[in-house]
């Protein structure tokens, strides 16, 4: 006899590519009971090598009947590539759920994820909810996941100095396909040494780029210098490298 896990595994992988097709407007499909599902928030933003988490709240008079769920693209279509060994990757962000169903109703969290291999663009993303108890009864919702990311540069990379002379370098953080927000700065070396200014800086759609100036004095030898840029949150880092010889 067919466990209810495999039954529930072979239901959903039927008719979920099915469901798929439904326009972004439908809430609910014909079925043996109702369904609504929800995404919060309905739109967010992630920079390459960042996570956010969405919150699914469905609700459906369905009883005590498992209903199953999952994020998929919509649009653009991730490009997906292999190499000889089988090994595959996606362009598109990737989901990671704590769970898969819902027993009647419930509110579930999951995770979008941008990898260094993600487009950054505007993905859509629907979630689909399915009766896979008693089939067919289904429910949808979309979303949007705007893939940025923002960087953080040296100009110069490299210096050359006299004894006593203070070296001088621009970092510069830009914001790319619409990334704002706060980007907070630590230096490699003590305060006394080294002082970056203005730190942090605030990226918004009207001023993606913002410099600020890093001075340096030191004694005779060779020294290197990192930057590191990162938001509130810690993750994800940029770094910029800056080479200071004193002679």
């Amino acid at each position: 006899m067919m466990s209810r896990q495999n039954r529930f595994s072979i239901i959903a992988l039927l008719i979920l590519p099915a469901i798929l097709l439904v326009p972004s407007t439908v809430v609910g499909v014909q079925g043996s009971c109702d369904i609504n599902v929800a995404v919060s928030p309905a739109s967010n933003s992630v920079p390459i090598g960042g996570t956010v988490v969405f919150t699914v709240s469905i609700k459906s008079n369905c009883g005590t009947d498992h209903i199953g769920w999952g994020p998929q693209v919509v649009s653009p279509t991730p490009v997906v590539k292999c190499d000889k060994q089988g090994v595959c990757t996606s362009n598109g962000p990737v989901f990671h759920q704590g769970s898969y169903k819902v027993v009647g109703s419930g509110t579930q969290q999951f995770t979008a994820s941008a990898t260094a291999s993600t487009l950054m663009t505007t993905w859509t993303i629907r979630v689909v909810a399915l009766d896979v108890t008693h089939c067919c009864s289904s429910a949808s919702a979309t979303f949007t996941l705007t893939v940025n990311d923002f960087s953080v540069t040296a100009n110069p990379t490299s210096l050359h100095v006299g004894a006593g002379q203070t070296a001088t370098s621009t970092i510069t953080t830009s914001g790319q396909n619409g990334f704002t927000g706060t980007i907070y700065f630590s230096v490699n070396q003590p305060s006394y040494t080294c002082n970056l200014q203005p730190g942090p800086v605030t990226l918004t759609a009207t001023n993606n780029s913002v410099n600020s100036i890093l001075t340096c004095n030191f004694a005779a030898g060779t020294f290197t210098v990192t930057v590191t840029g990162t938001p509130y949150n810690g993750v994800p880092s940029r770094t910029a490298t800056i080479t200071v010889t004193v002679n």
